[in-house]
């Protein structure tokens, strides 16, 4: 188990999260698979989308030492993909590694982290999105204890909405 450590990204790392989401773009690109193509050359909405969560507060690095491996948004509610919802829980969005890092199982790592982030802040659920379509990423997620809740269309994607239970009641 590597010993990572999260912080809160600053405000004047935008760049570096946009680096990170274009890589993870060309990665997807490489591999045929039509998802996340925005980042490669955001639009003024996904542009916003970055900057708007790093204004709030909700973006994090994952640091392996000094060096960012990995970057997710999290937040306390999420109406945009899944509605108005009544339970608590906690939202994540742009989760990434570097891909020179892929295969060292970092993601569960880094989820495992967020889980308990959620947590100490009394969340009942993680719950996060992906594209409907790459059933190796939705499988995944199912490995990783999430359940799928659902799926909804936002602009040209499907997304699959998964949850993950961390207190029963």
């Amino acid at each position: 188990m590597e010993n990572l450590k999260i912080r809160l990204a600053d405000k004047s790392e935008m760049e570096k999260g946009f680096s990170l989401l274009q890589e993870a773009s060309l990665w997807l690109k490489e591999k045929n698979i039509d998802y996340w193509q925005n980042w490669s050359n955001p639009h003024d909405s996904s542009f916003n989308w970055i900057k708007e969560g790093f204004d709030a507060n909700q973006f994090y690095f994952v640091l392996k030492e000094s060096e960012v491996v990995g970057m997710f948004r999290l937040q306390w509610n999420d109406e945009q993909f899944w509605g108005v919802q009544e339970d608590n829980a906690g939202y994540i969005h742009s989760f990434t590694t570097a891909r020179q890092h892929q295969g060292q199982g970092l993601g569960r790592q880094i989820l495992a982290q967020i889980e308990d982030m959620c947590k100490q802040n009394h969340k009942k659920y993680v719950r996060l999105d992906c594209g409907a379509h790459i059933e190796k990423l939705c499988q995944y997620y199912e490995n990783s204890g999430f359940v799928s809740v659902g799926e909804i269309s936002l602009g040209k994607h499907r997304l699959r909405l998964y949850e993950k239970e961390l207190f029963e009641e």
